[in-house]
């Protein structure tokens, strides 16, 4: 038999990270058993590898399976692959009666695969958890669990690993797509699914994690009770995925983990319940919420479970961080004076960060207290910045400081900032986008892409923009639809039909003085943000009265004054010299 010509050793190499063999920068077709085999075979540098060994690396301890022939038929597809002859090997060499030696085979490693070029990152996809107990609650419990999942896979290597965002995770829910359906749509490498499932008075947690291109469940795993289940769970999921980038990575992530996970399983389960109601709730546009005084019960329940997890946990950072979101988000979304509220969300940012400097939420968390209030854009940059380099996968951090971003002019890095949410966030990005064009003035595009992409089912955010798009058009009949269509997709039925009868009777001036009074029998009762005095008076362009509650907003430092320059309704006083006079006094 006549020996082929082999290629030069450093013309083959195996990319144990990919997954790949290639010659000559070609990949070459392994399937998957011949595949882990040469892998397992690099990895011992060259040292001898016996059939027992195999048997062990490839079926672990119990191997219930005949397997000299399978190990006989890998060792002839990597030869075939190889080009060479077995009676004349070069690469894979056979010791009789010991096993097999590989050698002249070029491995990629992380340092050359660095100097070289970056690597692409892989991309992991945690689908919702499937509630399959007959304990609709525990639906919350679900969702939070795969976001929180997300997060920690996030902040593993935020180089090397970029996790896909919830909102788009969410659109899989119940799809009835298999999972490499999912991966081909997504372009992801690793999808995470797991359940939970009630047998007889204990609920279970299960969990798998699968490589997309060959199907293979690189970890399952069940855990009970809940609490404590939901813990080993992050924490097994996380190492397995570390163990495929690179063993050192598994153990910086088992320190990272242990520093962010809490001490009382209890305290993580009412967390992740909390963040399920405070991700439900703070993606409303504040002004559109508050200006129509939509409820504050989300939050409400987000703020008790973050309380018990805090209760049962003190040490636990997260925990700071959901109290520091809903302290911020509150006062920002009008139900309490900013006062009352951003020292606190400092205070609990600041205790987040105490408990560990590392964590991306703890830098966000005070990143929008130094945003929404102090104003200081130089230190909110700088603790966007941190989180980003902790986990740039945390979408809504890109989203907030793309905002900021814009506030100060620079248009082409926010859009940047927003591009990158969209790669991490591809599907549940929609609504964040159209923000930013709002913010930038960009209304007819707004318009445009609503009129040209059809009327199909959207989110409330959509129609919450749409609604301030096409008032600064004078498409007023749109607004009204637009508004009215936000505010059913909240429940807000009743507000949304009494706003249909005022413009039936009236028209858009109408309506805009059933906001005026609105407003003045709400302050009445309760807190009201004098900024959204100063917005209806805009609209109604009414410029005395706007100026006197843009005065009393910036005395009590109402938080969204820190977007006065982008806002839509304000616009048209911008040239006058007292408001350019308050804008500097914002910062501006």
């Amino acid at each position: 038999m006549s020996t082929p010509n082999p290629p030069g050793a450093a013309d083959i190499e195996l990319d144990t990270r990919r997954y790949e063999l290639r010659r000559c920068g070609e990949r070459i077709k392994l399937e998957r058993l011949p595949m882990e085999l040469l892998i397992l075979m690099a990895s011992t540098r060259g040292q001898l590898v016996t059939r027992a060994d195999i048997v062990r690396g490839l079926w672990g301890t119990n191997a219930y399976r005949e397997t000299d022939n399978s190990i006989n038929t890998a060792i002839r597809k990597i030869r075939i692959a190889l080009g060479e002859d077995p009676d004349h090997p070069r690469y894979l060499v056979t010791v009789k009666g010991k096993g097999y030696r590989l050698e002249g085979i070029r491995t990629v490693t992380e340092q050359t695969r660095v100097e070289a070029h970056p690597a692409a990152p892989i991309r992991v996809l945690v689908l919702p958890f499937e509630n399959n107990s007959d304990d609709p609650t525990l639906d919350s419990f679900c969702a939070a669990l795969a976001d929180e999942t997300s997060a920690n896979i996030g902040m593993l290597d935020p180089q090397r690993i970029l996790v896909i965002a919830r909102t788009t995770a969410a659109r899989y829910q119940r799809a009835n797509k298999n999972i490499s359906q999912i991966a081909h749509e997504l372009d992801v490498d690793y999808v995470m699914e797991g359940s939970l499932m009630r047998e007889g008075g204990r609920v279970r947690i299960l969990a798998q994690l699968i490589r997309s291109f060959d199907q293979v469940q690189l970890l399952g795993c069940a855990h009970e009770p809940m609490g404590k289940g939901a813990l080993d769970i992050q924490k097994e999921v996380g190492a397995a995925l570390a163990l495929e980038v690179s063993p050192a990575l598994a153990e910086q992530q088992q320190h990272r983990l242990s520093r962010r996970l809490p001490i009382d399983p209890a305290a993580h389960d009412a967390y992740l319940r909390g963040r399920y109601y405070w991700t439900r709730r703070v993606h409303f546009d504040a002004g559109f919420a508050a200006h129509h005084s939509l409820s504050d019960e989300d939050f409400d329940r987000a703020h008790s479970y973050f309380e018990t997890a805090l209760e049962l946990d003190p040490t636990y950072a997260l925990g700071y961080v959901g109290m520091s979101n809903i302290f911020g988000a509150t006062a920002t979304h009008g139900f309490y004076p900013p006062s009352q509220r951003f020292p606190k969300a400092r205070a609990a940012a600041l205790r987040a960060l105490e408990l560990d400097p590392g964590l991306p939420e703890a830098h966000q968390a005070l990143a929008g207290v130094h945003y929404f209030y102090d104003w200081d854009w130089r230190r909110a940059e700088a603790e966007f910045l941190a989180a980003l380099r902790l986990n740039p996968s945390h979408a809504e951090t890109s989203r907030l400081y793309a905002r900021l971003l814009l506030v100060q002019g620079r248009e082409v890095e926010g859009r940047a900032q927003f591009e990158l949410a969209e790669k991490v966030d591809p599907l549940g990005f929609e609504g964040s986008r159209v923000f930013g064009l709002v913010q930038s003035g960009r209304y007819d595009e707004v318009i445009r892409e609503y009129l040209t992409s059809g009327h199909g089912p959207r989110s409330p955010l959509i129609y919450q923009l749409l609604a301030t798009a096409f008032e600064v058009r004078g498409h007023y009949e749109e607004a009204i639809d637009a508004t009215i269509d936000a505010l059913t997709r909240c429940n807000e039925f009743a507000r949304a039909e009494t706003i249909r009868t005022v413009w039936n009777s009236g028209g858009y001036d109408k309506v805009l003085e059933w906001y005026l009074q609105d407003l003045l029998a709400r302050r009445r009762n309760r807190y009201t943000s004098p900024f959204l005095f100063a917005e209806i008076y805009a609209r109604l362009d009414r410029p005395d009265e706007m100026f006197h509650w843009l005065e009393v907003a910036l005395a009590e430092r109402s938080p969204r004054m820190c977007e006065l320059r982008t806002s839509a309704w304000f616009h048209r006083f911008r040239s006058m010299g007292r408001f350019r006079n308050i804008e500097r006094q914002v910062g501006h």
